[in-house]
Formats: structure tokens, C-alpha cells, sequence
């Protein structure tokens, strides 16, 4: 197992354990990994900083923890950076152009045939 896939596995082992140790409080359970994240020791890994994040995140959008772990496990097992197996959606709405290269930013003829429609104005 990858280190993206332990990570997920232990966030949500602290998230569900400290969700059992506190079956009266009012945190949902975002908030939960939000208060595990704030309560981290300084020097621990980011990675686990970034699942519970990512985590906390999803769960406030009524993902059950299942479905996030299954998500993350799928995106691991696919090759995908760590961004992209915690947050599915990074950057997936944006299209891809303005494109950037070594020669500047480069624009698709769609864009750049309304920018010779703009006049300039020459003062």
C-alpha cells in the first residue's frame, strides 16, 4: 500500500474513533476532522494533515466516510497525484486553456479569435 492509501486508512480511523469517544457532542462529523486537524501535534506529516481535510470537506458535503475512502482508494490505485486522490474534483471544471508553456500563455483560437474583435485603443 502507497502512502496516500495509509493516510486515508488512518484518517478515518481518527475521525470515527474520536466520533465513538464523543457519541454526545453536537460536531458533525466534518467537524470532527477539522478538530483533529487543529489538534495535531506541529511536526506530523502533511499528507495526513491534507486527508483530514479533505476529508472534513467531503463529509460536510453528506459524502458517508466510506464513499471518501473508496474514492481515494480508486483514485490511488489509477496512479493519481495525492491532490487529486483527496480532492476528486481538483481542477476537473477548468478547461484547459489559458494553457501555459515556455513561450507564454497560449490561448485557443475560440479566445483569440474574439480578442481581434476587441479594438485597441491607441493613445
Amino acid at each position: 500500500m502507497g502512502q496516500t492509501v495509509i493516510t486515508a486508512r488512518v484518517a478515518i480511523q481518527l475521525v470515527a474513533i474520536e466520533y465513538r469517544h464523543r457519541p454526545n457532542s453536537t460536531r458533525s462529523p466534518g467537524q470532527v476532522a477539522r478538530y483533529i486537524l487543529a489538534n495535531l501535534p506541529p511536526d506530523y506529516p502533511g499528507f495526513l494533515r491534507l486527508a483530514l481535510h479533505s476529508l472534513g470537506a467531503y463529509l460536510d458535503m453528506d459524502w458517508r466516510g466510506q464513499d471518501w475512502l473508496y474514492s481515494v482508494l480508486e483514485a490511488a490505485h489509477f496512479g493519481h497525484s495525492f491532490r487529486r486522490c483527496f480532492f476528486f474534483d481538483y481542477k476537473a471544471g477548468r478547461s484547459p486553456y489559458p494553457r501555459v508553456t515556455n513561450r507564454g500563455v497560449q490561448t485557443s483560437s475560440e479566445a483569440s479569435h474574439v480578442q481581434e474583435e476587441i479594438p485597441y485603443c491607441n493613445d
